[in-house]
């Protein structure tokens, strides 16, 4: 790797991650904590595939630190930490997989981080029992949103890397 290629792949984390928490903190303000979730993990994929998985996990973990840091919501920033940041590096191994097995891998990885996150915010952040309900309607809710999650998220990929990818400027040999 050449070290303008390099150089490129750290600046392209560097606007993402900067982006990724004013997006965070915009989402910790307001109704729209869900979907800026959703936005910052296409973020967390585009650099999978722009800059590689290592790269990937490097701005994972600062864009993590730094919201457990900066928002005013802990909670909110392990959501994120779980569901945006590790799940979209996650997927390009699940993808591997035949699809008889990715699925009850993903959901299974699911639950995982749902139960964690609901130990954590009962816990250690002590959210209370009306933010988060281990039951199973929450963990029937929860898998209907990542099954649609995970099939947009598949979409979204596909069509940055068949349409939008050459226009940005992206994927080009040099």
């Amino acid at each position: 790797m050449s070290d303008k290629s390099l150089t490129q792949k750290i600046a392209l984390c560097g606007v993402f991650a900067a982006l990724c928490l004013v997006f965070l903190w915009i989402g910790g303000m307001t109704l729209l904590d869900l979907s800026i979730l959703v936005v910052v993990s296409l973020m967390t994929m585009l650099l999978v595939i722009e800059a590689g998985e290592k790269m990937a996990w490097i701005y994972a973990a600062a864009t993590g630190v730094l919201a457990l840091l900066l928002l005013p919501s802990k909670l909110y920033a392990v959501e994120y930490i779980l569901f945006a940041a590790v799940y979209p590096i996650m997927k390009l191994h699940f993808e591997r997989l035949r699809a008889l097995f990715a699925w009850p891998v993903k959901i299974s990885f699911l639950d995982s981080m749902l139960l964690l996150c609901i130990v954590l915010a009962e816990h250690v952040f002590m959210a209370g029992d009306d933010y988060f309900a281990l039951n199973w309607i929450t963990i029937g809710v929860g898998t209907l949103f990542f099954i649609l999650y995970d099939i947009t998220m598949t979409l979204c990929i596909s069509l940055y890397i068949v349409k939008l990818r050459k226009k940005l400027g992206f994927g080009r040999r040099k």
